[in-house]
């Protein structure tokens, strides 16, 4: 499999037909250093044939009349030169004519914003349906807006921005203008508290994923009424697209983004591939520079704490299983999501993948 400097990854797709052996493939858009789009593809059982490929700049108009490229299934990639490596691309992908699969860069190289990522593609199992691409974002914290930053979310279409930020962290930055922001603070593994006791040495770097462990437990057990804010935004097809963010985009919003794709049916391990992305677009010591000039153990902590590690994301779902028992109990006894808020999300973001 192709690995990218920018590796973009989609869901499962496994598709529906008359016949009696239905394809399973795999599909990914990776992006490589000089801005090319790399799509690749994997299908069982090994079938023959023809691959077209068709591009438009919008999620929701794939198709066009000719393609852009056609290749052998056998083939297994495709390379797409771009002559502009900011401009969004979905692709649709038709295999022998008859079997679909829609793609895109998950990561998207927003000016000023670290960690900035389409959560679209990612198959939802039970329904059959995958999750839309270009109306659910997450990244890390925005500072400020400046021309070029402001036209690219304008460009895709972002109108309201859910933050999760204290209001320590936010500090006294005003809102950009332009979008609805939705002020949702979730105060557990703040970046003010959390890296206050590591700078003083109150946590040390072995002991460091104890703590990530229990912030996540504690995103899980403290936050219902936060989550449901975040979730009655969501279920209002108006406030479409959604940016997520909070200041490294990876703890607070891993953890409301896993249970936004456990609602829909994403399967665990999408969710945590998704959940390690962040590991790929985060530049900690960029974002973190106040432990620079630190002793190389607070610098080690800092890195390990703000990392997306498994088993962070394994503690807040092991959290789910102790005091609820499964995730679906989980989002309607202890968030409060009835079966209709649950149908009413899956008919927003979901979409059969021949549409």
């Amino acid at each position: 499999m192709y690995k990218s400097y920018l590796a973009c990854f989609t869901a499962l797709f496994i598709l529906t037909s008359c016949d009696r052996t239905v394809p399973r493939i795999t599909a990914v858009c990776d992006v490589n250093r000089v801005g090319n789009h790399i799509l690749s593809w994997e299908i069982s059982p090994r079938t023959s044939g023809k691959v077209k490929v068709y591009a438009s700049p919008r999620p929701d108009t794939l198709l066009s009349k000719f393609p852009i490229g056609m290749a052998d299934i056998s083939d297994k990639r495709m390379t797409v030169v771009s002559d502009n490596p900011l401009k969004r691309t979905y692709y649709t992908m038709v295999f022998n004519d008859k079997y679909t699969v829609k793609v895109a860069p998950r990561h998207i190289p927003v000016s000023g914003i670290q960690n900035f990522r389409d959560m679209g593609g990612y198959h939802a199992m039970r329904t059959d349906k995958d999750i839309r691409w270009g109306m659910l974002y997450r990244s890390a914290q925005i500072d400020t807006l400046d021309f070029t930053t402001r036209r690219q979310l304008q460009g895709l279409g972002i109108r309201t921005i859910i933050d999760l930020r204290s209001p320590e962290e936010a500090g006294r930055r005003t809102d950009p203008d332009g979008f609805n922001v939705v002020h949702i603070p979730i105060t557990a593994g703040s970046l003010p508290i959390v890296l206050k006791e590591v700078l003083q040495g109150t946590v040390k770097s072995d002991t460091i994923n104890r703590v990530g462990e229990q912030v996540n437990r504690s995103l899980i057990a403290d936050f219902c009424p936060e989550y449901k804010q975040i979730f009655d935004v969501l279920l209002d097809r108006n406030n479409y697209p959604v940016l997520v963010q909070c200041t490294s985009g990876k703890g607070r919003t891993g953890v409301v983004s896993a249970l936004v794709m456990s609602a829909l049916h994403v399967n665990e391990d999408d969710i945590m591939a998704d959940y390690r992305l962040s590991n790929n677009f985060f530049d900690i010591r960029k974002a973190y520079r106040v432990g620079e000039h630190m002793p190389e153990p607070i610098q080690e902590a800092i890195t390990i704490l703000f990392s997306a590690r498994t088993e962070y994301l394994d503690a807040a779902f092991d959290e789910v299983e102790r005091r609820y028992g499964d995730m679906n109990t989980y989002l309607s006894k202890g968030i409060g999501l009835t079966p209709s808020d649950i149908q009413r999300l899956r008919d927003i973001l979901l979409v059969s993948e021949n549409n």
